[in-house]
């Protein structure tokens, strides 16, 4: 099981639209799914992109915090926030399920409070004793900062998606100080694991771009704007499941996770928590 936080730069869309292309392609079994939480403070664009509007909603994140300000807890209202995208009447049916975006910048400030609990629930929801469920939470460009950045901190692995451009390579060369700084903030937990998710456009391959940002590259997706507009903005799929994007996609998944795996067996290893206990104790 794995919590993933994706995260964008300015100028080089494609966080939502990686964040999209993992969930539907994230196997999952039994009584198992995979939520994808649409946390980017600067608000959701799922609905109204990837769904075309096709789904007339009164729940999502926006709808939580509104929830709160009665007697509900946050675990109780968090359940009934969620939209299932898909059918599982079928054995073997991936379950992918959503919690929608804000619509309004100005919407992120009721939930400042809020992010806090959201991040332990997040996590809660991916170490359940039974059905664990895999979380992937896509915070845009700005959510690994400011108050949201709680949700990248306890994340197991934050992917930082850019592309092989000139541009791009630049804007995370700045940003990346940022982010590990951001990550880094909570002394009371481990840093979760940093890596890049690329997109294969321009000049820079993932060996040039592991080497100028001195980050590994995880994985590696296609640059496809017909198939990735399908994601985006809710193009007509075709065969879009057997696409290069999507074939990418999937493929991608295995070394996200052993990325995860690496880091749970290093973090929860007997020597690693005692080290905490003893940090913690001072």
């Amino acid at each position: 099981m794995a919590v993933i936080a994706m995260v964008g730069l300015p100028g080089a869309p494609g966080a939502t639209t990686s964040a999209l292309a993992l969930h539907r392609n994230w196997p999952v079994d039994g009584d198992r799914w995979v939520l994808l939480a649409e946390c980017d403070p600067d608000g959701g664009a799922i609905l109204a992109g990837a769904l075309e509007g096709r789904l007339q909603v009164d729940v999502g994140l926006r709808h939580l915090a509104v929830s709160l300000r009665g007697d509900q807890s946050l675990q109780d209202a968090f359940w009934k926030q969620l939209v299932r995208l898909s059918d599982d009447s079928s054995p073997g049916e991936r379950r992918q399920m959503l919690l929608p975006g804000l619509t309004a910048m100005s919407e992120a400030a009721a939930l400042a409070p809020e992010w806090p609990q959201l991040a332990e629930l997040l996590v809660a929801i991916d170490r359940m004793p039974r059905n664990a469920h895999e979380v992937i939470i896509d915070l845009g460009r700005n959510g690994a900062y400011g108050p949201s950045r709680v949700l990248a901190q306890r994340a197991d692995l934050v992917l930082l998606v850019v592309r092989g451009t000139v541009r791009s390579v630049s804007a995370a060369t700045g940003r990346l100080p940022m982010l590990r700084q951001a990550l880094e903030g909570d002394q009371n937990r481990p840093a979760p694991a940093l890596g890049l998710l690329l997109i294969d456009e321009g000049p820079y391959g993932r060996r040039e771009v592991e080497q100028q940002l001195e980050t590994p590259v995880v994985a590696v997706l296609p640059y496809r704007p017909a198939e990735a507009a399908v994601l985006s903005d809710g193009a007509p799929e075709g065969k879009f499941a057997k696409t290069p994007l999507m074939k990418a996609a999937a493929g991608a998944i295995t070394p996200i996770r052993q990325h995860v795996a690496t880091r749970r067996k290093v973090l929860y290893s007997p020597v690693q928590q005692r080290l905490e206990e003893v940090r913690r104790a001072r």
